[in-house]
């Protein structure tokens, strides 16, 4: 099965937490949105699953993988779904949700990171909340 990752093409973030996964694993997949634009591919193809009626259960945002009519969201959410699929989990039920909560950790943890920066919006630049970012260090919050 050929996999479509749609995550936003210039960012380093949560996508590529997936977009690991499916390389280790030498997957069979496309990165959607870091294609020229075209019948399904780019930017408004990703566009199209968050902002269109004709998805069934769309996805908040992305990341999200598309697999067959599958749509699946959400970091670790994605990784859950693909590690028993691609083999980069234990085959038990048990390891495979320490695997998971060892993923929920490093979300949170890298929530952690990028609120640092971004301690008032991730809509502003970092420049625009330095200050607040300078005084998050050192509460240690």
């Amino acid at each position: 099965m050929r996999y479509e990752l749609h995550y936003w093409p210039g960012i380093q973030g949560r996508g590529e937490f997936v977009r690991l996964a499916l390389e280790d694993a030498g997957a069979d997949y496309v990165d959607v949105a870091r294609l020229p634009r075209g019948p399904g591919r780019g930017i408004p193809a990703m566009l199209r699953y968050l902002e269109g009626a004709s998805v069934e259960r769309p996805p908040f945002a992305p990341p999200f993988l598309k697999a067959g009519k599958r749509v699946i969201a959400q970091t670790a959410n994605i990784l859950f779904w693909l590690g028993p699929r691609l083999r980069l989990v234990p085959a038990s039920e048990a390891d495979r949700h320490w695997a998971h909560q060892l993923q929920l950790t490093i979300t949170d943890w890298v929530k952690e990171v990028h609120d640092t920066h971004h301690p008032i919006s991730s809509s502003l630049y970092y420049e625009q909340q330095k200050r607040e970012a300078a005084r998050r260090c050192e509460r240690g919050a």
